[in-house]
């Protein structure tokens, strides 16, 4: 995620790590999207005490974390009410080893996962597209992904699944959340 508003990933890290949360960087990336992505109403606060009970035990945060997450859960909104075309997960950047990059895909996923179980409970009367893409998110959350050398290959195989995970949460943002971010008025003018 290359956005202005936000700081890198490193200094995300580095405030939740200070602040002795239970999260990392694309961890809580990851949570917030599978709130904004699972239904979760956009337009309030109500993210806010789950992701408390994810991350810190349901105690509330720090007034500067609370406000980087807040940013962050914005910027999330935001990205995917745009078509989705600027949502990105937030990971390191490329310059990073790829094995630290997969490990922070695989903690975006396991987040996101969490946050869209707390928020979807009719997951089971979704299509068989949402279904299979949360199964498959689910599988990409637990690889252990050892790359034997950083070549081209590897790059672009880890280019597809995070590809792969943006247009998944995409998928069910437009299933559960675009309705309700955009009501669609049924009246012919």
């Amino acid at each position: 995620m290359n956005s202005a508003v936000l700081p890198s990933f490193e200094k995300i890290s580095q405030a939740l790590e200070g602040a002795e949360l239970f999260t990392n960087a694309a961890e809580t990336h990851g949570v917030l999207s599978g709130f904004v992505c699972g239904g979760i109403a956009l337009d309030d606060k109500s993210w806010q005490p789950l992701f408390n009970d994810v991350v810190n035990e349901g105690m509330a945060l720090p007034q500067p974390i609370k406000k980087l997450v807040a940013d962050i859960y914005a910027e999330v909104v935001k990205q995917c009410a745009d078509d989705g075309l600027g949502f990105n997960l937030l990971l390191p950047d490329d310059e990073k080893p790829l094995d630290e990059r997969a490990e922070a895909m695989a903690q975006w996923a396991q987040g996101f996962l969490v946050g869209f179980g707390m928020v979807q409970q009719a997951l089971n009367q979704a299509s068989e597209d949402v279904q299979e893409v949360i199964r498959d998110i689910r599988d990409i959350s637990q690889l252990s992904l050892d790359f034997e050398q950083e070549d081209e290959e590897s790059e672009i195989a880890f280019a597809e699944i995070v590809e792969y995970l943006r247009v998944s949460a995409m998928l069910c943002f437009n299933t559960f959340s675009r309705n309700m971010a955009t009501p669609i008025s049924n009246t012919l003018h």
